[in-house]
């Protein structure tokens, strides 16, 4: 899509548009107001003349209007495809620009290639798009060359962009260009742009090493515990870290901790498991059909036996009178599960409770009322299958209208002792925080109104080694007015944790902390009402998290943070692999251990070069031996396993080996010999040699050929 400047005047525009449906305004103001942004636009945009259909919608946001304009093909035209261009303005500001097309009617599908246009074209294209788009601001923002990401399906390369204000970027107000790999034209482009905000001079700020000792002095920090589980090692790992107790940052003019605080967004997976259908043995000889069951098979099953039962445990919990489950409870479900990692068997189990119960409450004038209903109860529970201990129980029911056992008075009391009940000598490992209390009416300004009752309480604790809280595990408990359960969960782990002896001490954690990360300025923004306030801070790449021994940077949970940026290969400076690897990480391929090492003499693993090829869109299923050294037969084999499937390759007397060494019967010779006629791997002296192994810096030479097809 090109882009060109229009002369035209306003008469010249509103003939233009006489055309599209733009509806008449009752205010002429108004309607100048929204020609006014449209011409702006108009003047840096090309619209094809298919796109034919206009729409418009305005946002106005802290008194500032936003317009977005849409244009599209004809809804009645477009039946082999449509197109769609979309740009959102406010003032003389560009903040979104995108274009789409859609082809019904092409076969041609997208493929896996490398761009046609180098860094520096891209990035040049990237900077011109954006003169073209925000001529007035051109000089504001900055685009971060090291955050190029060219795609390598499909046709876009990324760069990340960001208002920057003499010389210092602003928080929150960042964004990304994209446009097309091989011809730079412009794709989209979103930078989020605040009207209006004042910015401090920078000269005016305290320097760095005055930021560093107001934030020793400023910015409390805490120890903390962290218990991950070693897949390898089949154990939890203990970890003490030290951390910063608080989000804000450095106000650069003041020296004293900023009131904004920064935004942190969580990304949860959700993952569906679907089981295999298996077909039921035969009841009276259980290896029959072929089955046979191993020794830890036959164990489990037995262990199974001795467990103690979804309707044992129920008559436990009902002997105990403490737990929200209805009037007539019976077990509705339940499943039994060997936790590996704590190394017993759980069973989680579901109840379900039908009664007739009085629901006592109020009318629209505060009169009490009693009807009849009937109330289902449902509760999940989890147990340690072996010893019966309590591990988590919760209910959908609330509370009782009619009851009156619990007060805030008590409320602490009656949780510390059903925690004691059902924890034991563990409940001395935890201290339950000051109960959240929950009231049954409240006055405007949140307290409880005159004649309210409790209805629920609830407190958390971590545990507590050293008296020092573990993150790991805890402990929650919520009571009704009824004084019956309706929610407990114990994550208890048993780790035993390391005593904080010969650890770093806190002058000696801030100054490795700051020998780890870059400390610079940055501008930060708070919109209350109409007003924008701006602050400069020293902005940290990373919180303060540190290994309370070792004094090296962790992750949030404790684990030792590995940092990797772009072009972090540690050992490629001179190697002949070094060309083929940087160009395989400009598209987001690599091939590195956790030191950066890529190690090209070492021989690759079958799993490892299949992991490398689906970055590719070569996706080989490799059911066994993911870990064996990587064979020359065996990586043709997975080379061309997109374009040549297993049944076709492996018919005999379909290919002619082309290489002395690989026999016309070999079951790789078509793989081979596929190989080889792409381009992906070649022989020497007529010799293929099938059975060597592959080097990891051959592997990214054959995925660079199989790309560059």
């Amino acid at each position: 899509m090109k882009f060109r400047r229009y002369a035209s005047s306003m008469l010249a525009l509103s003939v233009m548009l006489s055309g599209t449906s733009i509806v008449a305004y009752a205010d002429a103001a108004a309607e100048e107001a929204m020609k006014k942004e449209l011409t702006y636009v108009k003047q840096r945009i090309t619209v094809p003349e298919d796109l034919s259909e206009f729409n418009y919608r305005k946002n106005t946001t802290y008194g500032r209007d936003t317009y977005n304009f849409t244009w599209t093909t004809d809804p009645l035209e477009y039946t082999t495809g449509s197109k769609e261009i979309s740009v959102s303005i406010c003032g003389k500001i560009i903040t979104s620009y995108s274009r789409h097309e859609y082809d019904w009617s092409s076969d041609s599908e997208e493929s896996y290639s490398f761009a046609k246009l180098s860094e520096k074209q891209l990035y040049d294209k990237a900077c011109k798009w954006i003169k073209i788009l925000n001529p007035t601001v051109y000089n504001s923002i900055e685009i971060d060359k090291d955050s190029l990401d060219i795609s390598l399906w499909g046709d876009n390369a990324r760069f990340n962009i960001c208002r920057v204000v003499k010389g210092v970027p602003v928080k929150g107000q960042e964004g990304r260009i994209t446009i097309n790999k091989d011809t730079g034209e412009l794709v989209s482009y979103g930078l989020n742009w605040v009207m209006g905000a004042g910015f401090p001079d920078p000269a005016d700020t305290i320097s760095k090493e005055a930021a560093i000792a107001a934030f020793e002095k400023e910015m409390p920090i805490e120890k903390v515990y962290f218990a991950n589980y070693n897949w390898e090692e089949k154990k939890y790992e203990p970890k003490l870290i030290y951390r910063q107790t608080r989000t804000e940052q450095i106000d650069a003019l003041t020296g004293k901790l900023t009131s904004f605080e920064g935004s942190y967004f969580r990304y949860d997976d959700d993952f569906t498991v679907e089981e295999d259908a298996v077909a039921d043995a035969d009841d009276a000889n259980p290896g029959a059909g072929g089955v046979n069951f191993t020794d830890k098979e036959l164990e489990k099953m037995e262990k199974e036996g001795s467990l103690i039962t979804a309707e044992e445990m129920l008559a436990k919990l009902q002997e105990m009178d403490i737990f929200c489950l209805g009037a007539t409870p019976s077990v509705s479900n339940s499943y039994c599960w060997l936790d590996s990692h704590n190394g017993y068997y759980v069973r989680d189990m579901s109840f379900v409770s039908e009664d007739m119960v009085y629901y006592v409450g109020e009318d629209d004038n505060g009169e009490p009322l009693q009807k009849e209903r009937k109330c289902v109860t449902t509760a999940y529970a989890t147990i340690n299958a072996e010893t019966g201990e309590l591990l988590s129980f919760s209910t959908s029911s609330g509370y009782t209208e009619n009851g009156r056992k619990l007060s805030k008075k008590n409320a602490s009391g009656v949780l510390n002792k059903y925690l004691k009940t059902l924890a034991g000598d563990k409940a001395e490992e935890f201290r339950l925080k000051e109960p959240d209390v929950n009231w049954s009416r409240y006055n405007k300004d949140g307290t409880p109104a005159e004649g309210a009752y409790v209805t629920h309480v609830s407190s958390t604790s971590q545990r507590y080694a050293y008296d020092i809280p573990t993150m790991s595990e805890s402990v929650s408990i919520s009571v009704n007015n009824d004084g019956r359960i309706t929610d407990y969960h114990l994550n208890y782990l048993g780790v035993e944790y390391p005593a904080p002896e010969n650890i770093l001490t806190e002058e000696k954690v801030y100054d490795s902390y700051f020998e780890q990360i870059n400390y610079n300025l940055q501008y930060r923004l708070a919109i209350k009402k109409d007003s924008t306030y701006t602050a400069v801070v020293y902005n940290p790449d990373y919180r303060l998290q540190i290994d309370a021994f070792s004094g090296k940077l962790t992750n949030s949970d404790g684990t030792e943070l590995i940092k990797y940026e772009k072009g972090e290969y540690t050992d490629l400076e001179g190697s002949k692999y070094e060309k083929v690897a940087r160009k395989l990480e400009t598209h987001g391929i690599v091939l590195r251990d956790e030191k950066g090492r890529l190690n090209a003499d070492e021989a690759v693993t079958r799993q490892d070069f299949a992991n490398l090829m689906s970055n590719a869109g070569s996706w080989y299923n490799n059911r066994t031996g993911g870990d064996k050294p990587l064979t020359r037969q065996f990586a043709a084999k997975i080379l061309t396993n997109r374009i040549l499937p297993a049944e076709c390759a492996e018919l005999p007397g379909i290919f002619k080996s082309p290489f002395s060494d690989v026999a016309e019967d070999s079951k790789y010779v078509g793989y081979i010999a596929v190989a080889s006629a792409k381009g992906y791997m070649s022989g020497k002296d007529g010799k293929f040699r099938p059975g060597a192994k592959v080097t990891r810096g051959e592997a990214l030479v054959m995925l660079y050929n199989m790309l560059s097809e």
